[in-house]
């Protein structure tokens, strides 16, 4: 576990360190770091800050496949996977910059634990040369065994492995700085990079005097063996810790909450409130006092930096606001489409009506046509432009003038005078049309 720390923490020195040489003071440095840290994992909020503000956009519809398959969960859970498919949204969004924050965390620990590899740029043969100096020694005891002789000055040789090395020996190290020089000087040049023990030495005592904290030091825990009793100013980093992730939890809980209709229960949701507004404050309370004060005072900083960073980015993608718009779409999609519903219905009906005209009418032609033909058969049937047919006729026409006409027939004779008679006369007036 410590390498992996090491690793992480190495790229987060080397940052944390850059800056300390220019500003000078570890709690001032501590806080830049942990702006450029939130200014870095930036793009990653804001990409879990869009895939809410898309969850919040789907928001209406989630909803309506929720009240249609609220008897069918599988079928739900299918149509719920659909819609996140077809309109690319993860459901995973927004746990990339937790998982990278937490990440982070642990390079922070590490450095934080190990400030002379880190901040100081210290070689390890001069740490540990250092650390061999203020480890309580060994000695006979009456029966010739090997046993600890405790100094007040020395550490326990259990209490400089793991992460605390560098801190429990930075701790005393003003009170050993002979046998600290001593040490380092035992050492090659090559080993001390060419730099005395004397200016080791002030680099140490220097980080020292940098992680003081109104009398206290960010090097130790605030917890202290003695407990409640042992009540000290670190106490402060803890609780204001606490209080910093309530009021992160608070603010991200608001925003969250304008998702939800009005009046809708969310399941699961007392379960989550519980999580973030109790639980995750005392695993904040708690670590805090556990950790070196210098931990406490980073996640203070994150959590502040949090706070505002969590109130620009819902002014930017205001799950709210988006829900509304999403809504207000869908509103005006389903005016539109009950439109063109009705306009489809009424289009349709006119082109089943012209349909119905347009057969009566060739119903009516027809019938007509039919009578038509009808009538045409009773005719009597005109000449015909046959010249066979012609013939026909012609011939029958001569049989009957040589049939000889009875006397009746026979036209009147004309009087020997020239006079027509009187009858025809009065036939020919009525009809002359030049009379007039």
């Amino acid at each position: 576990m410590n390498a992996i720390f090491n690793i992480i923490g190495i790229p987060l020195g080397y940052v944390l360190w850059f800056i300390y040489r220019f500003v000078g003071n570890y709690f001032v440095s501590i806080f830049l770091f942990t702006l450029i840290v939130r200014a870095a994992t930036f793009p990653l909020s804001l990409k879990s800050q869009k895939s809410q503000a898309d969850r919040a956009r789907l928001a209406p519809r989630l909803e309506r496949i929720q009240k249609k398959y609220a008897q069918d969960k599988q079928k739900l859970q299918q149509k719920q996977m659909e819609l996140y498919e077809k309109e690319g949204v993860s459901m995973t969004g927004g746990c990339l910059p937790m998982v990278v924050q937490m990440v982070i965390l642990m390079g922070i620990i590490s450095v934080i634990y190990s400030p002379l590899t880190h901040l100081a740029r210290i070689p390890e043969p001069v740490i540990s040369a250092s650390v061999t100096a203020v480890t309580q020694p060994t000695v006979k005891n009456d029966k010739g065994e090997d046993v600890l002789d405790s100094q007040p000055n020395k550490v326990n040789p259990k209490d400089l492995t793991g992460y605390y090395r560098e801190l429990k020996m930075l701790m005393v190290a003003d009170k050993n700085e002979g046998d600290i020089k001593s040490a380092i000087n035992g050492l090659s040049d090559a080993d001390r990079k060419n730099k005395t023990a004397d200016e080791y030495y002030e680099q140490m005592l220097h980080i020292r005097n940098d992680f003081s904290f109104f009398g206290g030091t960010l090097l130790e825990n605030p917890w202290q063996p003695g407990g409640f009793k042992s009540i000290n100013i670190l106490w402060l980093i803890p609780l204001i810790s606490a209080l910093t992730a309530v009021a992160s939890s608070i603010i991200s809980m608001r925003y969250t909450k304008q998702l939800t209709p009005q009046g809708e229960k969310v399941p699961g949701q007392g379960c989550s409130n519980v999580m973030m507004l109790g639980l995750m404050p005392m695993f904040s309370l708690y670590i805090a006092f556990i950790v070196p004060g210098g931990v406490g005072i980073y996640w203070i900083c994150s959590n502040i930096i949090a706070v505002v960073q969590t109130i620009i980015l819902n002014n930017i993608y205001n799950p709210a606001k988006i829900r509304a718009q999403a809504e207000a779409e869908y509103e005006e999609r389903r005016k539109r489409k009950a439109e063109d519903k009705k306009r489809l219905k009424e289009a349709r009906l006119r082109e089943e009506e012209e349909a119905r005209r347009q057969a009566k009418e060739e119903a009516e032609e027809k019938e007509r046509a039919r009578l038509e033909a009808a009538a045409a058969a009773k005719k009597p049937v005109e000449p015909s432009k046959n010249p066979n047919k012609i013939k026909k006729r012609e011939a029958a026409a001569s049989k009957t003038e040589e049939t000889p006409k009875k006397e009746d027939d026979a036209p009147e004779e004309r009087p020997d005078d020239g006079h027509l008679p009187k009858d025809f006369e009065d036939l020919k007036e009525k009809s002359d049309p030049d009379r007039e």
